[in-house]
Parts: C-alpha cells; structure tokens; sequence
C-alpha cells in the first residue's frame, strides 16, 4: 500500500501466549491451558508472575521428554483438564498451542475434540504459535476460535406470545380482516463492537453511543461462552483494536457482516471519527461528538504543551503503534516513525491515510540494525519499543516508554484519552526531573 515502506526485520516482541494476561479476565468461567515446554512455562511465570501468584485462570501443560514419542497428546492432556475441571469448573478450556506444538507436530485439534466429548463442555484449540505471530493477535487467535459459538440468528420468541396474538385475532370478530398483510419484518441492523477490552471501556463506549440514540449495543466477546451476540450479514462491526484481522476477515466472508473502516477509538480524534462512523452507518445525528472532542482536547491542554513539538519513534511491538502514531501527531507531535512489526492494510486504511497526511513514514517490519542507525541520525526525543529493547536504549540516553504499558492500560473512549497521553507524558517528566536534579552534569544520564 502507498504509504507504507517494508523491511525485513524480525519481531522484537512476546510470544502470543502473554494474552492469557487479559483474556482470562474478559471472559468469564474459562480457563486458558498453554501447551508448551519449560521455557514457556518460564516465560509466563517471569512475565506475568504477580497474576501466576494470584490464582488466575491460565495454566500450563508441561512437555516433557516422554511426550515426544507419544502417539497422541490426548490422555497426558486428559490428566491436566480433569484437575482444572476440579478447581474451577470452567465452560470452556482453551487450548492455547505454542511453537514448540508446531515443531512437533502435536495434534491439538483432535485431542480438543476428543477433550470436548470427554469431559462435557467446549475444549477449543487456538493457534497461538509465537512464529508468525506477535503477542497482542494472541487475542486475535482467541476471538477466531470462540466464532464458532457465535450464534446467526437470535433465539425465536416463545410460543406464548404466538398463543397471545391468535387470542386477539380470534375476538376481532373479523374486523379489518384482509385489509392488511401481515408484511414480514424487516429484520434488525445490530451493532457489534469488536474487541477484549476492560468491561469498563466498553461500556463508556455503549454510554457515548446511547447519547447518541443507539440504545443497544453489543460486545465481542462477551464475558459468557453462552451468551454471545448475534452476527451475520445484518450486523454493524466496529473493531476496536488494530490486530483483529484474522477474524474481521472471517465475519465479513462467512457471516457477511459489514466491518467499519474507520479510526479506531483511541485518542479524542479517533473516538469522534469512530462514533460518527456508526452514527452515519445507523443514519443518527452525530452533531454533539464534536463538542465532546472539543472538551475532552481542551481538558488535555496542560498536556498537550509538553507533546508538542517532541520528536517521537515507534520502534515496533504490540500492533498499536499506527493508531498511536495518529494520535501522537493530532496532539503536534512529530513522530518521525512508526514501526510495527505488521500492517493489515485493509483494515486500517483510514488511520494510514491520516499518517500519510502528516508526512509520517511507517515501516513495516523493521530491521532493528537499520532502525538503531536512524535513531542516531534523527535523536528522538522519546522511543517507544518493547521491554527488552528500552534498556539499552536509556543506557544510550535515550528517553524509552514501554509498549507493553499501552496494551495493559485502558486508552479507548473519551474518557481514557488522559490516560493514554499520560504514558507519553511521564517519561518526558522523568527524564526532565532527573536533569533537574544535575543527573547529566554527574554524567548518569546523557
């Protein structure tokens, strides 16, 4: 796509495993069982360890030695979800499979279903290989698996109510009778916001939108396996994360339902456009968004003073850079790139347009030596990457953020748009007190 320039770097990210994070708190009554080796094992208990601590619902099947010349994973796996079903009476067990299932050929699929008959209740496989994979389309993965109990039609209204309406016709004493058909229905457009954000966010959203005159709105997931929405061709989707793409692509070909392109709800710009985008979807005035863009702008001012003009690079990680790097540059911001490790081109065509109106080069798929070299030509004056990156970088001297922060923090809505500034805000402050305080001259920072 124009606008878009491709390197050939790897991803310096988490494995797609670390969704277990917030997907085990999005949906209620499930468990998550990674499949993996110690290493992954390790992985988690390093990255995650205060949820591993907190009795979470995530847990590992370990592979060991003697599973590898076993014909089937299926009766080792049979022990582990007979111990889960135990403790926490899940609806549902998500199999999550790592790169080391890949590698050795374990078939997930069949012992799942094998599982499912067993035991009662959905054992659903995900592909959560960290191969091609970064760690925010975890969730895409899960969000894929969890389609199937998606429901294309709503239930059908109990037979009372027919009884109910041939009562009133039988005593109408055939008055009107012929003089109107009764002419179907015409069936209902229903709106859909998809994505695992905090319940919280979600419902500020349903809230600005029901100012907005559209009293029901529906989640994806919702937090019970049971009680999913409705979605098929007359379903609105609006996707709230960047990394949905798998399972976009799979709403619109299978239950031809209609997915907005639009920004995504992340910043005051972003938000407006998103609620005008559903107001024109469903033909509803969307006149009062821009007084509450208006507000919620003037409400970040004092912040907006310290962006602007800052020189800010994306070096690639959690997928949200793109939408980020819109917002960065609606605040004044100059973002002079922003990596990330993939682009769905399709879905995100208007936050692209918008970048490309900024000048903004967006790389995808980086190469970190070639992006090292940059960062010594341009000097940012804040990077964003991952965990395992920022700390040499602030050897360097350079000012870091943490991307893993903005996929853990609620930065949707209106209302979360403080929040979201803030995690660009604190380590520009940090960097400025520390100077203050004659860091640079004792030569601890540079």
């Amino acid at each position: 796509m124009e606008g878009i320039e491709r390197e050939n770097g790897c991803f310096h990210t988490f494995c797609p495993i670390a969704s277990v994070a917030w997907l085990h708190r999005k949906i209620k009554d499930s468990f998550f069982l990674i499949v993996g080796t110690h290493t992954c094992a390790h992985f988690i208990q390093t990255a995650l360890d205060v949820m591993v601590y907190a009795h979470s619902r995530f847990g590992f099947a370990v592979l060991e030695e003697s599973d590898l010349v076993a014909a089937s994973p299926t009766e080792e796996l049979a022990k582990v979800v007979e111990d889960v079903k135990a403790e926490w009476q899940p609806k549902v067990i998500f199999l999550l499979s790592t790169c080391s299932c890949d590698i050795l050929k374990l078939d997930l699929e069949n012992s799942s279903k094998d599982l499912s008959s067993r035991f009662g209740f959905p054992v659903v496989p995900v592909h959560t290989s960290g191969l091609d994979r970064t760690f925010t389309q975890g969730e895409d993965a899960v969000l894929h698996a969890l389609l199937p109990f998606v429901p294309r039609e709503a239930p059908k209204a109990p037979k009372a109510e027919v009884v109910e309406e041939k009562k009133r016709s039988w005593f109408s004493f055939g008055k009107d009778e012929g003089s109107k058909a009764s002419a179907p229905a015409s069936p209902q457009r229903n709106l859909v916001l998809v994505g695992a954000v905090t319940d919280s966010t979600t419902q500020q959203l349903q809230w600005e939108l029901k100012q907005l005159g559209l009293d029901k709105v529906d989640v994806f997931p919702s937090g019970d396996i049971k009680n999913m929405p409705v979605i098929n061709e007359n379903t609105v989707i609006a996707p709230l994360q960047p990394y949905l793409s798998d399972t976009l692509a799979t709403l619109r070909r299978e239950r031809g339902a209609k997915v907005l392109t639009t920004l995504l709800p992340i910043g005051p710009d972003g938000t407006a456009r998103f609620l005008e985008a559903i107001c024109a979807e469903f033909g509803l005035d969307a006149s009062r968004v821009a007084e509450r863009e208006a507000q919620t702008w003037s409400g970040l001012e004092s912040q907006l003073a310290l962006l602007r003009g800052k020189r800010i690079m994306f070096l690639g990680d959690n997928l949200l850079e793109i939408p980020l790097a819109r917002f960065l540059a609606a605040c004044g911001a100059e973002v002079v790139e922003a990596g990330t490790p993939y682009v769905h081109a399709k879905d995100l065509s208007e936050e692209i347009a918008r970048l490309r109106e900024k000048a903004v080069p967006v790389i995808e798929s980086p190469n970190f030596a070639a992006q090292v070299e940059r960062i010594d030509r341009l000097r940012p004056d804040l990077i964003v990457a991952g965990l395992g990156i920022c700390n040499p970088l602030e050897a360097a001297g350079y000012t870091t953020a943490w991307s893993i922060e903005f996929t853990f923090a609620q930065i949707h809505g209106f209302v979360n748009a403080i929040d979201l500034i803030k995690l660009f805000i604190k380590p520009l402050l940090k960097r400025q007190a520390l100077l203050d305080q004659g860091w640079a001259e004792a030569g601890w920072i540079s």
